[in-house]
């Protein structure tokens, strides 16, 4: 018995071959970020009414390996990891950690309360705090009796 032929199907297997080919190319570019270095940790960026929090996992680091900067509306996390076993005698038999220098820059989506910006590290996950500026918040003016230009 042949099978039937159907759009719909085909369109199904279009789809799976095209999520084979992006899990494919994101499995092979977890180990290289986009600008070259050998490593990208993996960050989480959410939204309280209260503030923007970036948590990023950077296990094996310490604080002073850590570089955060705000420019304006990006945030840029700077570090390196390194390889540090070099004991004698010793051959790796397996290596799948990544190692070296790595940088991540984030578009904020408002702006923040620079002189309030708090980081913080424990057990291998950094987080950010960046608390929104009150710019969106209501202000009552109020109304005098002379005209505002005199």
């Amino acid at each position: 018995m042949a099978a039937q032929w159907g759009p719909f199907q085909e369109f199904l297997d279009i789809q799976d071959r095209m999520n084979r080919l992006f899990e494919q190319t994101l499995s092979r570019s977890r180990g290289e970020a986009a600008d070259g270095s050998t490593w990208a940790p993996a960050v989480d960026i959410y939204e309280t009414p209260e503030a923007i929090i970036l948590q990023a996992e950077l296990p094996g680091l310490s604080r002073e390996q850590i570089d955060i900067q705000l420019q304006e509306d990006t945030l840029t996390l700077r570090g390196e990891r390194r390889f540090t076993r070099e004991a004698q005698g010793e051959r790796c038999l397996r290596i799948e950690r990544s190692y070296g220098a790595f940088q991540r820059s984030f578009t904020l989506p408002g702006a923040v309360a620079q002189d309030d910006i708090r980081a913080g590290l424990r057990d291998g996950v950094l987080e950010v705090v960046l608390p929104k500026l009150d710019a969106g918040k209501a202000t009552r003016i109020r109304v005098e009796g002379t005209p505002a230009t005199e």
